[in-house]
């Protein structure tokens, strides 16, 4: 009987390890994006968890259920993050051999090369385990959060220059760490919330205002950022920095990018503003499940582009297969 119940819990983890596998039948950039996106989910959950200690708050309480079991995928998430470098030279021009006859690229080459990208990697991911492990559920860890967020948040940083922006090597932006971090608290802090709403209002505590007020002051400092990277970028008018949005506002990526500009700011950010979800909890749920799409809508625009694909049946599938796993380990 032990047996079955343990078989039955580890099932849904490894199908969906299986389905996130099958991603790669799809070429390495097919499976990049989900990893990339569930990533971002569980360092997202970490600057959230390192917040909350950092300021004793009580909006985080209801919340370390779901956020501690995210945080802990980190590691994982490193774990599968490491084929991808058998596959460098698919996802990285820099990899790539004509890339020495690129003087950009050729004058970006003592930072980004495979060895040193490998060692800032497992640095980022040691860090962030050891982060981590100082940090105690149901316990304020305050010179934790006082020490690991700004540490987290720079390594954060750059892992994400080094996975992300990287695709593009010629892009640059100063901004571009905060966006994409920003990006990823607003995700675990939307997906955290969903998930203890819809336990009901007792489950959030009398939280629900101060959850609806900071899913709505993050998103406003996320679109601040946003807005003012592009007006930067477009008025300095350098081709190989607006070469980044140009590939983004032709063909259907200019109808994604006014999609998730409508859909995941404006729409959620007048609803926010309302009373709604800050009295009830099945108000504040589906606003919640907004935000964290429109999170994953936010990154394909930001990625699949530099990938050189759409949304397809790879992209799928490790979607699936990560959701899947996720959803096990918060079972669990």
């Amino acid at each position: 009987m032990q047996r079955s119940i343990e078989a039955s819990r580890l099932a849904p983890g490894v199908l969906g390890l299986l389905l996130y596998a099958s991603a790669f039948l799809f070429g390495a950039p097919a499976a990049y994006f989900p990893f990339a996106f569930f990533l971002l989910l569980s360092l997202g959950a970490l600057l959230v968890l390192l917040l909350h200690n950092a300021l004793r708050s009580h909006w985080g309480l209801p919340l370390e259920p779901y956020l501690y079991p995210l945080a802990r995928l980190l590691s994982l998430m490193g774990l599968l993050g490491l084929p991808f470098f058998l596959f460098l030279p698919e996802l990285f021009p820099w990899a790539r051999p004509e890339a020495s006859l690129d003087p950009v690229l050729l004058h970006r080459a003592p930072y980004l090369n495979a060895p040193f990208l490998f060692l800032r990697y497992a640095l980022s991911f040691a860090l962030f385990a050891f982060v981590l492990s100082r940090l105690r559920p149901g316990e304020y860890r305050a010179e934790v959060g006082a020490w690991g967020l700004p540490l987290v948040f720079v390594a954060g940083t750059f892992l994400s220059f080094d996975l992300f922006k990287s695709l593009e090597a010629h892009f640059y932006s100063a901004s571009y760490g905060g966006i994409v971090l920003l990006s990823a608290a607003i995700l675990a802090l939307a997906v955290a919330v969903a998930l203890a709403a819809r336990q009901g209002t007792a489950a959030l505590r009398g939280q629900a205002q101060n959850h609806t007020n900071l899913l709505l002051a993050l998103s406003i400092v996320w679109i601040y950022l946003e807005a003012t990277t592009l007006i930067i970028v477009w008025g300095a008018d350098f081709p190989h920095e607006v070469e980044f949005y140009l590939k983004r506002l032709q063909g259907y990526w200019d109808e994604v990018a006014a999609f998730w500009v409508v859909g995941g700011f404006f729409l959620p950010f007048l609803y926010l503003l309302t009373n709604l979800p800050k009295r009830e909890a099945r108000y504040l749920l589906p606003a919640a499940l907004w935000v964290a799409f429109f999170r994953l809508v936010h990154l394909a625009w930001y990625l699949l582009p530099a990938l050189g694909r759409g949304f397809g049946v790879g992209e799928a599938l490790g979607l699936l297969g990560l959701g899947l796993l996720f959803a096990a380990r918060l079972r669990g």
